[in-house]
């Protein structure tokens, strides 16, 4: 009787584990979508040098709710992932000035546009400045 009793308990105990558990994954995943929604655009670059330990990752990250009003970071961290260098500023110094006069579309396709093409682009941490 006791040895029923102790095995359903024990049952009973490992469900509401296993639900538990169930529930932070869920809600980590969640957590992880808010973060990852909140990215407008983004572009990634792979340097690699000499040897594997030289590889550097670099990439430029739009997020907020609009390119027009968003935070662009552009960021370089090296193989083990610690931080080289990194500059956040407002999305809107992606507009180059002939575009400074465009509607909010052209602006905001301009925006995309140098995002796609930031790598590319000879002196890219100029382009952040201006």
């Amino acid at each position: 009787m006791k040895t029923k009793l102790f095995v359903s308990v024990l049952a009973t105990a490992s469900l509401f584990l296993s639900c538990s558990n169930d529930k932070k994954s869920a809600n980590q995943a969640k957590t992880n979508a808010d973060i990852k929604s909140d990215i407008i655009i983004e572009n990634t670059k792979i340097r690699t040098g000499i040897s594997a330990i030289d590889e550097e990752r670099s990439f430029i990250i739009v997020t907020g709710k609009s390119l027009l009003e968003g935070t662009a970071t552009v960021k370089t961290t090296n193989i083990k992932g610690e931080e080289i260098h990194c500059e956040t500023f407002p999305a809107k110094k992606l507009i180059d000035q002939e575009y400074k006069t465009a509607n909010s579309t052209l602006k905001e396709s301009h925006i995309m546009e140098n995002v796609q093409n930031y790598f590319e682009v000879n002196h890219s941490r100029d382009l952040a400045k201006s």
